[in-house]
């Protein structure tokens, strides 16, 4: 999607204390087309415990109307 977007919708769901040593953040888009896209992130921390889920965020990106 090319050009100015906004966000329709957005939701995270914090599912753990994010205690560790190194945070990542994996964003994929779910689906795409010509007016909207709905993309999903997943936070992970790695800590002593190995790697765990400790958010869920998933968004609607809407494209915006052309300005006047």
């Amino acid at each position: 999607m090319l050009g100015d977007s906004v966000t329709s919708e957005y939701k995270i769901n914090y599912l753990r204390p994010a205690i560790g040593d190194r945070l990542i953040a994996t964003a994929t888009v779910i689906s795409s087309g010509k007016t909207q896209a709905v993309c999903q992130c997943i936070v992970s921390v790695i800590g002593e415990q190995g790697e765990r889920d400790v958010a869920v965020a998933q968004g609607t990106i809407t494209k915006a109307a052309p300005k006047a």
